[in-house]
């Protein structure tokens, strides 16, 4: 069943999301071949002095730490994820794929940062037995700063 249009501009939040210093380091361990979770005291072979070490970064033009680019999904996808299950959209979740995700990172998101994320339904679409969502999310800071713009995707087989 094809997915009303009447959907389209939907939005979602804003959702709230803090920003902890054990986050970020755990997050960038987890994607630079360390151990999240405080393991072990060196940091992964990969990872960015700004993103792990709070004297290095302090010394960098943000002052202090800040986070990896893939981190934004933690807070910019949970629009996305409450449009997929929003029972005013009625889409069956067992035939949904997330599809595609791309973030535009527009300023640092640091330690310390209450981030806000609201988004919109930018596409409904169907073609032939499947439908596709678009969900649009903005993630301003605490100064009203847009940090992160993403774009999500799915696609649901009727």
């Amino acid at each position: 069943m094809a997915v009303d249009k009447a959907h389209l501009g939907r939005r979602y939040g804003p959702y709230l999301f803090t920003v902890g210093v054990e986050q970020l380091r755990d997050f960038t361990a987890a994607v630079c071949g360390g151990v999240p979770g405080r393991v072990y005291a060196h940091p992964p072979l990969d990872a960015h002095p700004w993103t792990w070490d709070p004297a290095a970064a302090a010394s960098s033009p943000y002052g202090g730490l800040i986070a990896p680019p893939g981190f934004a999904t933690l807070f910019a996808i949970q629009p996305f994820s409450f449009a997929c299950k929003d029972p005013a959209l009625g889409l069956n979740v067992l035939r949904l794929l997330h599809n595609s995700q791309e973030l535009e990172l527009l300023g640092a998101v640091r330690a310390g940062d209450v981030i806000q994320t609201t988004g919109e339904i930018t596409r409904l679409q169907e073609r032939g037995p499947l439908d596709f969502i678009e969900v649009t999310t903005e993630s301003v800071n605490q100064h009203g700063e847009l940090v992160v713009r993403g774009t999500w995707g799915a696609v649901i087989r009727n």
